[in-house]
């Protein structure tokens, strides 16, 4: 699924695609892919793009006349520029039309995203409950300390907890830790105010990194223009076989996922 960094890749690359112009339809090809609030009039489009924003791992676009577009890639959506396609995908979901003859193309495989169009003040409606921002200042040892006070969970599925931190993934939480040097097992209510530190600094490292380098591709993951991220080749422990360092990288099931860590950098 595409984390924080891969979804404000694709989120930079659409809104470019979208300035200054105007969303003449949608079109759906899926039965569910696009979800209308009820409260939003029958004929929503044509819309002009006005702003956007980025919560935890979804994307928001606010068009003219108070309407939003709620964007969720989730495990396989991506979202492509029409001068990007080499042809037709049968796994195209859904389609912006916009001014110029311009096309946005949906495309998702496992058909788990969504495209929500709802009034801007009903935003919260449509929302899932997401912690803190990883990026902003609110985020930092503090916050950190207070939301994960008492909590026997491993650190690294509190960092997946998108009530606590919104936006992280199981690629970034084991960057995270290795470079913080905790192991992935540590009760997230343990942690010293020093190691807590360190999660709030190197959270902030890797994902401005990532964003930098448009995000990583290991399996589905491109962007608007239909390219794969860099970051994958700047990773540490995930999927690999040994750290920077040259220790071997071991392996656990940790809440369904796959967590790589060094158990000599990252000591128990």
């Amino acid at each position: 699924m595409p984390e924080l960094p891969e979804v404000q890749t694709v989120l930079n690359g659409v809104a470019k695609e979208l300035k200054g112009k105007e969303i003449r339809g949608l079109d759906c090809f899926y039965p569910g892919t696009v979800v209308k609030d009820p409260e939003l009039p029958e004929k929503v489009f044509p819309a002009r793009f006005l702003s956007h924003q980025r919560r935890g791992k979804y994307m928001i676009l606010h068009l003219e006349r108070d309407i939003s577009v709620i964007i969720h890639l989730r495990m396989t959506g991506k979202l492509v520029a029409g001068k990007a396609m080499s042809g037709e995908s049968v796994h195209e979901r859904a389609c912006f039309l916009l001014s110029g003859s311009e096309k946005l193309h949906f495309i998702d495989i496992r058909t788990f995203g969504k495209i929500v169009l709802c009034r801007t003040e009903n935003l919260v409606k449509f929302m899932p409950d997401l912690g803190a921002e990883p990026l902003s200042e609110e985020f930092g040892a503090e916050y950190l300390k207070r939301v994960l006070k008492g909590r026997k969970t491993s650190i690294k599925n509190a960092l997946l907890d998108q009530k606590l931190i919104a936006g992280l993934g199981n690629i970034y939480a084991c960057e995270i830790l290795y470079r913080a040097k905790i192991h992935p097992e540590t009760p997230a209510g343990k942690l010293t105010p020093a190691k807590l530190k360190r999660i709030a600094s190197e959270t902030k490292k890797v994902l401005n990194e990532a964003i930098l380098m448009n995000g990583t591709s290991i399996s589905d993951f491109r962007r608007v223009d239909d390219k794969t991220g860099q970051f994958q080749n700047f990773l540490r422990v995930y999927q690999k076989e040994s750290c920077p360092l040259g220790h071997k990288i071991s392996k656990i099931r940790q809440g369904g996922r796959g967590t790589f860590f060094c158990p000599v950098c990252q000591k128990n």
